[in-house]
């Protein structure tokens, strides 16, 4: 194989399929042939995805490759690694695979990776012209002035270069430790000003290329010691709570919407008034809000975070297929959730957006098998060997920190074990007898005299979302439990319900009837709600008692408002009604809103969202059936030339011979046309042919066969 383009022309059906599944960037889009791959396998971006794909001990490899001349051999390779063959020989498969490495006896590191590790690659300079040996070097080495040491220890890691005056001026009499090192050649000049540690002082010195070499994974997570059975009635548990949390989120958002940040995301405030309206932490407050936004539940378009239309659609799911999509989409989603629990952060920010984000959790999720107990520790000794590149990007005990917490909250893991719900956020299909655990939402309450509904299991969403606005959640889990106030009964007012439809709706989907105190607390709120009525006029008020009215045109905020009495039990005000009815209700009134007609205007329907959505990540065409394609249409361009030399040669033969041939081509207007002509010339690409008092010049391409006349 002359070339890397070569090398890939090569590769079988299986060979090209395993290619086309490890480097998933190279199906998408798919490529239209074997020239285009070749092109994209060795574009400096897609190599080093691929370099990121490696493990420490093949990473390693892959720097040992750069540091070596090209091409190289197996053995070369394991001499200067110090690594055992059959790890290098395996290391080297995983490489060619990746379309790293090519080359079976000669081995050829891909020019994009070999310039990833310069300059100096191990830390290494260039191969010396002239080496020490063994024993010179250890000859050398021997007894070193004071200072010297300290010298090699700068350099042999990397890089090996300092800068020294005059340092390619010969040393007769060397006085410092650098000058004693130059009179021994352990050190070189590399210019008028700059020294180089050889690299077989530096490999001597250090101890060979690692000192740290690993060529065996870490031991993988132990198993837990709970029941299967047990770990996984907790898991569904944790998941459907965290499915009911978002339902809750979204609603909240649904009844006052947040105002988002210049910058982006919602500001921090907002997001404590949210998660102490639900009884969240504001960490797992925020966390599902980016959850329900990776889902498209919510949309981020200005002015105001606001529920899309997919909320809808998503409430109609059965439960364990919302839990599904939420899985789903956190690991998808290129944000890292985290960084807006970090001090300066904000959910939905700009600083969450990370597109190694679903890498990281693939990284993390892989090692999670189920069954097995997630130790920090050693789940982060097995990311920094899976794959070193992503402790560039995060430390890794912070990444791990990360995922684990995400994870817990979305019931991958409970009780410090992997639940068999890990898999399903990768795509693996959920299990029937899964989905057949999560609990089916029901319509009934339980209504108890001291002004509390316990659910006795999850809410059907209609009938959650009208609890919220009657009653606070004071607890949250499988069911909940619920405490109705005068505030409380009065947001439902607010929103138009009256006193008969609040105690219809509860006689409705209660076990045992409405208690009296509950009865009493809606008719007292209710007596006291819409006594006070405000419109549009700018704002006009109607006032049945004439002490209140005296009472609100005595209040000192009256005269900034311009409230003025028109009429025995009418007030009209130069503001707006908004502002009229917090007057009102700082004296202790409780004014309803209405219309022109004075029917109470109850909350209008808030409008949805345009969804905002976007498509789960394409992994491009399937890897086998790609792989065929290619290389059926590398078989066909191959024919195809075959036809074009055969035809050439039956042009040139007649054009010596000057015998008529009849020739099928492609006509001007795009038509087949097949005439008998005589070659006159033959140029470079084209044909010129004559006959019948015609000549027509015609380039190669356009001709699609040419064939000897019978007798000619």
């Amino acid at each position: 194989m002359r070339s890397f383009s070569d090398a890939l022309r090569g590769l079988g059906e299986d060979e090209l399929t395993s290619l086309l599944t490890a480097r998933d960037d190279l199906r998408h889009p798919a490529p239209r042939d074997l020239g285009e791959l070749v092109a994209r396998s060795i574009a400096p971006t897609s190599v080093h995805r691929a370099m990121d794909r490696l493990d420490r001990f093949q990473l390693t490899c892959c720097e040992g490759l750069a540091a070596l001349p090209d091409p190289t051999s197996t053995d070369a390779l394991v001499a200067l690694l110090g690594a055992p063959e059959p790890a290098v020989t395996e290391a080297l498969v995983r490489l060619r695979e990746l379309a790293l490495v090519w080359g079976t006896d000669e081995l050829h590191l891909v020019r994009a990776a070999r310039q990833a590790f310069d300059p100096y690659p191990g830390g290494l300079a260039a191969p010396s012209p002239r080496p020490l040996t063994g024993d010179s070097l250890t000859a050398a080495l021997a007894e070193l002035p004071e200072g010297a040491a300290e010298v090699l220890d700068r350099l042999a890691w990397g890089p090996p270069t300092g800068t020294v005056r005059n340092a390619d001026r010969p040393v007769t009499h060397p006085a410092t430790p650098v000058e004693h090192l130059l009179a021994r050649g352990l050190l070189r000049p590399l210019g008028p000003d700059t020294v180089v540690l050889p690299r077989e002082v530096a490999l001597r010195w250090r101890g060979g290329f690692r000192t740290d070499l690993a060529w065996q994974a870490p031991a993988e997570l132990p198993d837990g010691r709970r029941p299967a059975r047990v770990v996984l009635h907790a898991a569904v548990g944790a998941a459907y709570e965290f499915c009911h949390d978002v339902e809750a989120v979204v609603d909240a958002v649904d009844r006052r919407p947040p105002a988002l940040l210049r910058s982006g995301g919602i500001g921090v405030r907002d997001l404590g008034a949210l998660a102490r309206e639900l009884g969240l932490d504001p960490a797992r407050a925020g966390f599902t809000l980016e959850v329900a936004h990776a889902a498209d539940l919510v949309s981020t378009a200005p002015p105001s975070l606001r529920v899309s239309a997919d909320f809808d659609q998503w409430l109609r799911l059965p439960v364990a297929e919302r839990v599904v999509v939420l899985l789903r989409r956190w690991y998808q989603t290129p944000r890292w959730y985290a960084a807006s629990r970090l001090d300066g952060g904000h959910v939905l920010g700009p600083e969450g957006a990370a597109r190694w984000g679903p890498g990281a959790r693939a990284a993390v999720l892989g090692r999670l098998r189920i069954g097995s107990a997630p130790d920090p520790t050693g789940l982060g000794a097995l990311i920094e060997w899976d794959q070193p590149g992503l402790t560039r990007v995060l430390p890794v005990a912070d990444l791990v920190a990360a995922v684990l917490t995400e994870v817990a909250w979305l019931g991958l893991t409970a009780l410090d074990q992997v639940s068999e719900l890990a898999p399903v956020a990768g795509g693996a299909p959920l299990p029937e007898q899964v989905a057949a655990m999560f609990p089916e939402p029901v319509t009934e309450l339980v209504l108890q005299a001291d002004l509390t509904a316990v659910a006795p299991g999850p809410l059907e969403h209609q009938v959650a979302q009208e609890l919220r606005l009657l009653a606070d959640q004071e607890s949250r889990g499988g069911g909940g439990v619920f405490r109705f106030s005068a505030e409380s009964l009065r947001r439902g007012f607010d929103a138009g319900r009256d006193a008969d439809q609040v105690l219809a709706w509860l006689e409705r989907h209660s076990t045992s009837g409405v208690p009296q105190p509950l009865a009493y607390q809606v008719g007292d709120v209710a007596r006291r709600h819409g006594t006070v009525r405000v419109g549009s006029a700018r704002a006009y008020v109607r006032i049945d008692d004439p002490a209140r009215m005296q009472a609100a045109l005595a209040h000192q905020g009256a005269a900034a408002l311009g409230l003025r009495q028109v009429g025995p039990q009418t007030l009209i005000a130069d503001a707006d009604p908004d502002e009229v009815v917090a007057l009102l209700r700082s004296l202790g009134m409780a004014p309803a809103a209405e219309d022109a007609a004075g029917s109470v205007l109850a909350t209008p329907p808030r409008r949805r969202a345009t969804t905002s959505r976007r498509p789960a990540p394409a992994n491009g065409a399937e890897p086998r059936a790609l792989a065929q394609q290619l290389l059926a249409a590398a078989t066909t361009a191959r024919e195809r030339g075959m036809r074009t030399e055969e035809t050439l040669e039956v042009l040139r033969r007649a054009w010596t011979d000057q015998a008529a041939v009849a020739v099928d081509f492609v006509a001007a207007d795009g038509a087949r046309v097949t005439r008998t002509l005589v070659p006159a010339d033959l140029a470079a690409g084209m044909v010129r042919l004559v006959g019948s008092g015609t000549a027509v010049s015609l380039p190669l391409s356009r001709i699609i066969a040419a064939r000897r006349e019978s007798g000619s």
